[in-house]
């Protein structure tokens, strides 16, 4: 049996005893689970991820060393490309977020940056997906 509880605005509760096997519950369950898996997508914030300097310098077409000119101007400087250091050169990360600020302000002609795809995992497949 599932039951279906709500509060009506005047305080009344109310609840519907019904067979799991009908099929008006399971389409009311799958729409509300939607509904929240919506909801929760929608306000969870995007991931920025992060990116190791030749990583970038690919996403932007540039050479690693001038990417690495950019991030060496003075902060005030309107070409600077802001980063994440490491505790050394090849511990520096780029945020995503920062890259397409820098396009942004420099007026590339190019296209922003897009986060490529999820590598492709090797090895045996998971037991545990579906």
């Amino acid at each position: 049996m599932t039951e279906l509880t709500t509060t009506t605005a005047d305080g009344m509760h109310i609840t519907v005893r019904m067979p799991d096997n009908h099929e008006w519950v399971r389409e009311s369950l799958e729409r509300a689970c939607a509904a929240e898996a919506r909801r929760q997508i929608d306000t969870t914030p995007a991931p920025d991820p992060a990116y190791a300097v030749p990583r970038a310098a690919g996403l932007l077409d540039l050479h690693p060393e001038t990417l690495r000119d950019y991030m060496r101007l003075p902060d005030y400087h309107p070409r600077r490309l802001h980063y994440m250091p490491g505790e050394s050169s090849r511990g520096d990360r780029i945020l995503l977020s920062q890259i397409h600020d820098w396009q942004r302000r420099n007026r590339t002609d190019a296209e922003p940056v897009a986060a490529p795809g999820a590598r492709v995992k090797r090895g045996r497949p998971s037991r545990f997906q579906q």
